[in-house]
């Protein structure tokens, strides 16, 4: 009986090796950029190269080695299920891989830790942590009081996983949370949910507004200028979804007009973000480098979703994260 193969990277490997033993009987096949061998250390040439399944953990990511990777496994053109470590499944490796008829899952695990993400840049925004850290460096005694995010409404545009995730932290402050998804759903997660056709009615009373979808044709400029006239001129818009969802130009003007509070933005349209950009000075901007995600339990919620799901594809069941 042919073993099937699956293709790991070595540099995963130890964290998972336990767990795999647990399938029985499979071929593994441990990459590096140096070759690809086996758990004995013999060296596996490419005609020997047949694997099945193709794991892309963060560590691909975190190396600079996604790309070589997948240009790996798809050149072997035996792959029949990816599962990859990201949420968003945008970007043109992940259309090579679907392009050639292979079966894609994503991943939950960066969503606990986009989650903290928000809630902290909030908070840093909210209570004006930049100006307090200024007055002390100038040894200014300044008692003011602050808006407690208790008091807020939040608005999720894109409830997912994350959205559920943002719900649990921000109502544990007491928040409101509206959600917004394509469709009508129930999620108690949230207080409240919406469609996207009811955003319109939502926008104006928002005070934290959260861009949480996936980028696709249909929400590609969702921010623009009407979305942004909706908004209520005291709210902050926090991007952690993709970046060519909000209008940067229409974005800046808003800001600039004071038609809005703050914008944090983790996520742009060309990245990293071109130096000669406004974003980067604009005193209304807090902005960072797509690392909304990467949080330090990322590795181990990917390693788990790793199994998660090999375990179901193994068994010949319908994948819980697959991409349709």
């Amino acid at each position: 009986m042919v073993k099937r193969q699956i293709l790991i990277p070595s540099v995963a490997f130890p964290r998972v090796e336990e767990r795999l033993k647990v399938f029985g009987e499979l071929d593994i096949a441990l990459w590096s950029p140096e070759a690809t061998r086996r758990q004995d250390g013999t060296q596996i040439s490419f005609s020997e190269l047949t694997p099945e399944i193709a794991w892309i953990p963060i560590d691909m990511f975190f190396a600079g080695q996604f790309l070589e990777f997948v240009e790996v496994f798809l050149t072997t053109g035996s792959v029949k299920w990816v599962q990859a470590c990201l949420a968003g499944t945008d970007a043109p490796p992940f259309h090579q891989i679907q392009k050639a008829g292979i079966r894609l899952s994503n991943s939950d695990s960066p969503n606990a830790g986009v989650a903290e993400y928000v809630i902290s840049s909030v908070l840093n925004v909210v209570h004006k942590w930049p100006e307090r850290q200024k007055q002390q460096a100038e040894q200014r005694w300044v008692q003011e009081g602050w808006r407690e995010i208790g008091e807020m409404k939040w608005l999720v545009v894109g409830f997912g996983s994350i959205g559920g995730e943002l719900a649990k932290r921000a109502r544990a402050f007491g928040s409101e949370v509206v959600g917004a998804r394509r469709t009508r759903v129930v999620d108690n997660r949230a207080t409240k949910m919406i469609t996207m056709a009811e955003l319109h009615n939502e926008l104006p009373n928002a005070d934290i507004v959260i861009i949480a979808c996936p980028l696709n044709d249909e929400t590609r400029g969702l921010v623009d200028e009407n979305f942004l006239s909706q908004m209520n001129p005291e709210s902050i818009l926090v991007n952690v979804a993709r970046g060519p969802v909000v209008n940067t130009k229409a974005l800046l003007t808003a800001l600039d007009r004071n038609e809005l509070n703050h914008a944090i933005l983790d996520v742009f349209d060309a990245e990293p973000l071109d130096s000669v950009s406004p974003l980067w000075h604009h005193p209304s901007v807090t902005m960072t480098s797509h690392i909304a995600g990467a949080g330090s339990g990322i590795t181990s919620r990917g390693d788990n979703v790793f199994i998660e799901q090999l375990t179901e594809y193994l068994a010949g069941r319908p994948l819980r994260l697959e991409v349709k």
